[in-house]
């Protein structure tokens, strides 16, 4: 887990550094995406996007 809160503090470090707000909601998706096919399972994930939700 000291990972994960690495990466994500030295992406918001850099978006913030940089004025690359406009990339936050992007990556806030991603990693939503991320957690759920982790936890759910790549079932789930699979079936959103074959449905093109």
């Amino acid at each position: 887990m000291n990972k994960i809160q690495y990466v994500l503090k030295e992406m918001f470090y850099l978006i913030k550094k940089h004025k690359l707000a406009f990339l936050l909601p992007i990556f806030i998706v991603l990693i939503l995406l991320v957690f759920l096919a982790y936890y759910v399972g790549p079932a789930a994930v699979t079936t959103f996007i074959y449905a093109g939700i």
